[in-house]
């Protein structure tokens, strides 16, 4: 190792040595009392330049790489040095200074509150203010929700009472008749025989009106207050001239009323073949090819078994079916015999003993009259 003298050391004579002459490159050292002065040869760094890790100064070594992202453990960096101002404290000590590029210290110096944060902040801000507690709040829209409802139900009971429609009954009628309101085919058959009259606006009486052939019917009114009437009706008679000895075509109701006033005619008590005579002069007729018996003849079937149910238990009546001539033999006689079952069943609804009435079928076999024109196959 080079034997380097060092100025001011012990032995040293006051300027009988080279120290000063033969290192002109180095600046001459501050006695030991001068330490804790500036010393006027070494340049203060320029903290207001960012020409960090470029400018070198006399007898400095060259600045390292500045690797921003890691962290030296060698060196401590005051508090003061982030967030804070540039403020008194820690001046004048030796201190590192470092400098941060501006995007790097916008992120550290602004960084953005949590939302748990905010939601406290803003929390303290409206407890500091005396604001109104959430709970009153919620107890608030609970009650207007319930008020809410209760004006909703209020209006719609309102409405359902004076503004909507209504439904009206008509009791006993007769069965098969014809329900008109205020002139308008109305009413659906109910299981009991009532008529159920649908749908009827308010505002007013509405003009019943029962229409049967073989019945003659009171009018009624009903209203959304009165919905109910029982059907006042009675035994049509038969007309003045009409002929129940001749009953011509499409005169199935002078018919019916022919077979009532026969009926009501028969002695006390009569016999079998009187009230078949009677029973004959209805005339059923059925829809081609169907046997389903027309629901305004039902009240005719219901009378006549009110007469049947009064003769001796060992009689014995027959129920005919009967056809034109359309179609083939065999689809007649089927036909035939499924019409006549449907009139005994119909009787055996009303109250006659099954065991009092027999079918027979008989097809085109025995027609009344010719099949050759429409009054014959009518009759037939």
């Amino acid at each position: 190792m080079p034997n380097i003298k060092v100025p001011g050391g012990s032995g040293a004579s006051g300027g009988g040595d080279d120290w000063s002459k033969t290192n002109y490159n180095y600046p001459k050292q501050p006695t030991a009392d001068e330490w804790g002065k500036t010393v006027a040869n070494i340049k203060p760094i320029d903290i207001d330049s960012d020409d960090f890790g470029k400018t070198m100064h006399p007898g400095a070594r060259k600045a390292p790489e500045v690797d921003w992202g890691a962290t030296q453990a060698n060196i401590r960096v005051p508090d003061t040095d982030f967030g804070g101002g540039r403020g008194d404290e820690g001046y004048g000590k030796t201190t590192p200074y470092f400098q941060l590029p501006d995007d790097l210290r916008q992120k550290y110096e602004q960084v953005p509150p949590t939302p748990g944060e905010v939601a406290a902040e803003e929390q303290a801000a409206a407890k500091a203010q005396g604001g109104i507690p959430g709970w009153v709040w919620a107890a608030a829209g609970l009650l207007a929700m319930f008020m809410f409802a209760v004006v909703v139900l209020v209006g719609v009971l309102l409405w359902n009472y004076a503004g909507s429609n209504y439904n009206a009954v008509v009791r006993n009628p007769p069965i098969g008749a014809d329900i008109f309101v205020d002139g308008v085919l109305w009413g659906v058959e109910q299981p009991d025989g009532s008529r159920l009259l649908q749908n009827l606006r308010p505002g007013g009486d509405r003009t019943i009106t029962i229409v049967h052939p073989a019945f003659e019917c009171e009018a009624a009114t009903v209203n959304s207050s009165k919905r109910e009437v029982v059907a006042r009706c009675r035994q049509a008679a038969v007309k003045p001239g009409e002929d129940c000895s001749r009953i011509g075509l499409g005169e199935e109701d002078k018919a019916e009323r022919c077979y009532n006033a026969a009926l009501d005619a028969l002695p006390d008590p009569f016999t079998a073949d009187q009230l078949k005579d009677a029973l004959n002069i209805l005339i059923i007729n059925f829809a081609s090819n169907k046997f389903d018996i027309p629901s305004k003849r039902m009240e005719a079937l219901k009378k006549g078994a009110g007469f049947i149910q009064k003769l001796p238990p060992t009689v014995v009546l027959e129920v005919g079916g009967h056809t034109d001539s359309v179609g083939s033999d065999a689809s007649n006689q089927t036909l035939s015999e499924s019409r006549a079952k449907a009139v005994k069943d119909a009787l055996v609804t009303f109250g006659v003993r099954p065991e009092a009435l027999q079918t027979k079928g008989y097809g085109p076999s025995r027609p009344k009259t010719t099949n050759d024109t429409d009054l014959g196959k009518f009759y037939n």
